[in-house]
């Protein structure tokens, strides 16, 4: 399977990556990440990132050739090792709570603060742990310093995360693969603190 990164012998469980995160400023909880290469009787050896933000956890598959390259507070980045693309995820902060959507205007609001510059090039829906939220492909610049995203702001229980892939204009398409691997993959703990990450069966 292409998209599976890491090597480990049946039954194991090998910690590959660890970093914390603790940041200056924010309302929001510094968050931590660790990367584990998993495999064990019947099952693919993958590497999973597992995030802990606050009392919430969240987990993912990292695709094959990814590695970690963050250090911010409340931003995990990913990138590839051939440096085409990276992939970001981000607690921006709670949910909307007393019943207020949020919908893609509220979504355009975050997305200009990040990129006024940018020129929304399509939007769509995204998702993450079965929940659903708006998503925009953009880009800005020119010439060498020409880049495209591909950004979603999905509000899970555990807070607003927006998910983003970021790329050359050229690159874009062939990242899209990786990132939506990731995607399908996404899970979160539920009201209880219990995460349930689902192994991959050799049988696949």
């Amino acid at each position: 399977m292409a998209f599976l990164a890491g090597k480990a012998s049946a039954g194991s469980t090998a910690e590959a990556t660890s970093i914390n995160m603790t940041g200056k400023d924010t309302n929001q909880p510094p968050i931590s990440v660790e990367f584990k290469v998993q495999g064990g009787p019947g099952q693919i050896p993958a590497t999973r990132a597992y995030i802990t933000a606050g009392t919430n956890k969240f987990a993912f598959l990292v695709p094959d050739e990814f590695k970690l390259a963050s250090s911010e507070p409340q931003k995990v980045t990913l990138m590839k090792r051939d440096g085409s693309c990276l992939f970001t995820v981000r607690v921006v902060g709670p949910t909307p709570g007393n019943g207020k959507a949020f919908d893609a205007n509220a979504a355009r609001v975050l997305l200009n603060e990040m990129h006024p510059e940018a020129t929304i090039s399509s939007e769509f829906g995204m998702y993450a742990a079965g929940v659903g939220g708006p998503a925009f492909e953009i880009q800005w610049g020119w010439g060498a310093l020409a880049r495209a995203s591909r950004v979603g702001f999905v509000p899970l229980r555990g807070g607003l995360l927006e998910f983003a892939l970021d790329a050359r204009p050229e690159n874009l398409g062939a990242s899209l693969g990786d990132f939506n691997f990731m995607m399908v993959t996404f899970r979160e703990s539920d009201e209880n603190g219990k995460l349930e990450a689902t192994p991959l069966s050799d049988r696949i």
